[in-house]
C-alpha cells in the first residue's frame, strides 16, 4: 500500500493549516485509542499496511514504542540505537543500565536490536536510502536534533517514512525549532502531527 492510501485507512484530518511550513494535524480513526501511544499505534499499522521491513529507531528508552512497531508489524527487522549513557540532568551509569536491561528484555520476541552506541556513530552503519522508516527520539535539544535530521534522513529509501516524536514545547523548543527550519529548508509539503499528548511528526521521503 501506497503512503497516502495508508495514511487515509488509519487517520483522518483534524486540521489542516492555511499557512505553509505547517503540520496537517491527524487523529486516528478508531477513536477507541487514546492516551500517549495512539498516535504510535496509528503510524505502526500504516507502516504494516506499507509492508515495511526495515526500520531504525533512534532513542529507545526502555523499548515502548519499538515494541509497537514490531508487534504491530512481525515481519519488521528493528535496529534501536541508543547509547544508555547519562546525560545532564539526568540518570546516572548504574540506572542507564538498568533502562538497557529493560528495553533488551522487553525486544526479546522480536526482530529487534539494540546498537548501544550514540546516534551519529551509527549513522555510517547505513548505507543511504536502505531504509523503510526512521523514528527520531534521540537529544532533544536543537542542534543534536537537527543533525539527526540531516544524517538519518538520506537513508530513507523514496517512499519510506521520516517520523520524530515529541514535537511538543514540553520537552523543550528544540524539536520543534529542528522540524520547522528543516520542512522549510527542504520543501518538505505535506507534512503531518498526530493529535497525542506527544506528537509525533511524520512526511513521506521523496
Amino acid at each position: 500500500m501506497e503512503f497516502q492510501a495508508a495514511l487515509e485507512k488509519n487517520f483522518k484530518f483534524k486540521y489542516r493549516p492555511d499557512r505553509r511550513n505547517l503540520p496537517i494535524v491527524t487523529i486516528l480513526r478508531r477513536s477507541r485509542r487514546h492516551g500517549e501511544v495512539a498516535g504510535v499505534i496509528g503510524l505502526a499499522e500504516m507502516m504494516r499496511d506499507m509492508e515495511f521491513q526495515v526500520g531504525v529507531e533512534i532513542g529507545t528508552y526502555l523499548g515502548d514504542s519499538a515494541s509497537i512497531w514490531c508487534k504491530t508489524n512481525p515481519n519488521l527487522n528493528l535496529t534501536c540505537v541508543d547509547p544508555y549513557a547519562p546525560y545532564t540532568g539526568r540518570r546516572s551509569t548504574s540506572t542507564q543500565e538498568s533502562i538497557y536491561q529493560a528495553a533488551c528484555e522487553a525486544l526479546k520476541p522480536y526482530r529487534a536490536t539494540i546498537m548501544r552506541v550514540a546516534s551519529m556513530e551509527a549513522v555510517p552503519t547505513f548505507a543511504d536510502d536502505s531504509l523503510d522508516f526512521v523514528f527520531i527520539d534521540g537529544d532533544h535539544l536543537f542542534d543534536p536534533c537537527m543533525m539527526d535530521l540531516i544524517c538519518w534522513v538520506p537513508k530513507v529509501r523514496k517512499g519510506g517514512m521520516v517520523l520524530l516524536h515529541d514535537y511538543t514545547v514540553m520537552q523543550g523548543p528544540g524539536v520543534i525549532k529542528a522540524v520547522d527550519a528543516y520542512t522549510h529548508c527542504h520543501s518538505i509539503s505535506p507534512w503531518y502531527a498526530t493529535m497525542d499528548y506527544t506528537p509525533t511528526v511524520f512526511w513521506e521521503q521523496i
